[in-house]
């Protein structure tokens, strides 16, 4: 199983999610390569829900580094 790199943390509410990401591990991640920058300027990250709220900050999901698609026998789609 790949390693996830953990970018910050979301908070579910009544209309969407309240991200927070830490600027120190986004600049890393984009130094070390993990983040890439598309052509119209934009970064890729993934929020995924937690299976329990996190008791002590009470996050309901976090932010982390995408994880790249699986390719199907040889293709990616």
């Amino acid at each position: 199983m790949d390693e996830i790199t953990f970018l910050g943390n979301a908070w579910s509410d009544d209309y969407g999610l309240n991200v927070t990401v830490n600027v120190e591990k986004f600049k890393q991640a984009m130094k070390d390569g993990k983040l890439e920058i598309n052509k119209y300027g934009d970064v890729r990250i993934r929020v995924q829900k937690l299976k329990t709220v996190n008791d002590r900050s009470k996050a309901t999901h976090y932010v982390a580094v995408p994880k790249p698609p699986k390719e199907k026998d040889g293709f990616p789609f």
